[in-house]
């Protein structure tokens, strides 16, 4: 386990500004006291565990609602979800490509969020 880094943490952030307050709240708290784990080799998928918590059983993921977009370095647009676990907890930060190949270098500057529980999502 690592500490977060300076992005994951503004990126998570962001993300809970755009939630009701109880998300907020609650993400914003496990930001503070959380750590990261990088899972996929190409920096796709990393993992929190929260100082304090106990994670139950995974029985799933929550993805928010609200999710980015941001571009890799070749341009290609990136998909940026974050998930908690069925307590409302951080669990994940993800980036999905769509394109063949491998996350390469994500330009954090181009990060638009979207809120995915709206009609003109």
């Amino acid at each position: 386990m690592r500490t977060l880094t300076t992005v994951e943490s503004q990126v998570i952030s962001a993300i809970a500004n755009e939630l009701g307050s109880a998300d907020r709240a609650q993400l914003l708290a496990d930001v503070e006291n959380a750590t990261a784990r990088t899972v996929a080799r190409d920096g796709s998928l990393i993992e929190f565990d929260i100082a304090g918590y106990t994670r139950p059983a995974f029985i799933g993921q929550r993805p928010l609602d609200v999710e980015g977009r941001i571009r890799d370095s070749d341009g290609v647009e990136l998909e940026v979800l974050l998930h908690t676990d069925h307590n409302g907890r951080l669990l994940e930060l993800e980036l999905v490509r769509y394109e063949k190949g491998d996350v390469i270098a994500p330009d954090w500057s181009t990060l638009r969020l979207i809120r995915t529980d709206s009609p003109d999502s």
